[in-house]
């Protein structure tokens, strides 16, 4: 956990700048193929994925770690800047705010939930290991299933601790 703490502190942010400069390098090479319209999805609130708000008992989206997605978009949407004011065409690069959209989602999702009780937390992973060792899709050395699923994957937002479901996309991408 120290070491994990540590890169947080000190490595993540040199890492952030590093990971957008190669971003603006592939964009560039992208649009050089002949590509018109390139689109750069912006980082989710990681603080609301379920491997990590699980700290939180899964009842809310972590700020702290939402500051990281906030910095690394604040990061690319300046590269995005740049590349356009760099282009001939000055819409070439556009950026889709996955961020908003996520925490739009969960927002009313929850409120939903708030009203009825009998919705799903869209905090709440569909598919998740049955203890720490185990994550959705294990299985012993007989075949035995070491993961659960959710009463209901349909209205489920997160298939597992990372990953939104069908349904989690869908309120993504409908807000």
């Amino acid at each position: 956990v120290n070491s994990i703490l540590v890169f947080l502190l000190q490595d993540l942010p040199g890492f952030m700048e590093s990971l957008v400069k190669q971003m603006s390098v592939n964009l560039k090479r992208i649009h050089s193929l002949g590509i018109k319209k390139v689109a750069v999805g912006l980082l989710q609130p990681i603080g609301c994925l379920p491997v990590l708000n699980v700290i939180s008992f899964r009842t809310n989206c972590i700020g702290l770690l939402n500051v990281i997605s906030k910095d690394h978009n604040k990061m690319l949407l300046k590269a995005v800047q740049e590349l356009n004011k760099e282009a001939a065409d000055k819409s070439v690069f556009i950026t889709l705010d996955l961020y908003n959209s996520f925490l739009s989602a969960i927002e009313t999702m929850q409120k939903k939930r708030a009203e009825k009780s009998t919705l799903m937390n869209p905090l709440q992973p569909c598919c998740e290991g049955n203890n720490l060792e185990d994550s959705c899709g294990s299985v012993d050395d007989e075949g035995s299933k070491k993961y659960s699923l959710c009463e209901n994957p349909k209205h489920s937002f997160f298939w597992d601790t990372l990953h939104p479901s069908q349904n989690g996309w869908f309120a993504v991408y409908t807000q």
